[in-house]
């Protein structure tokens, strides 16, 4: 298991490296603020819509798969408006 684990972190984390690249390069020189804030709340919102996709809208499981409290995804959900 901590095999698979390690080989998906190291996809995962190249996916947010390359991503970071190209998103950097694409601004020009322009500056950025808060990207920190910006890639936490994307990769957040974007993890919680697979998750629940991914169990048909179960919000309990996906907490559960998640590690959060219920009431916590259901305050993300809501936040990021994501609909199940």
């Amino acid at each position: 298991m901590k095999k698979m684990q390690k080989i998906v972190n190291n996809s995962i984390s190249k996916t947010i490296k390359n991503e970071t690249i190209t998103y950097i390069s694409k601004m020009n020189g322009e500056g950025v603020s808060n990207l920190h804030g910006l890639f936490i709340s994307e990769v957040e919102k974007s993890l919680i819509a697979a998750v629940l996709t991914h169990l048909k809208g179960n919000v309990t499981k996906t907490a559960s798969y998640l590690g959060i409290n219920r009431g916590t995804l259901t305050k993300k959900i809501k936040e990021y408006g994501i609909t199940t």
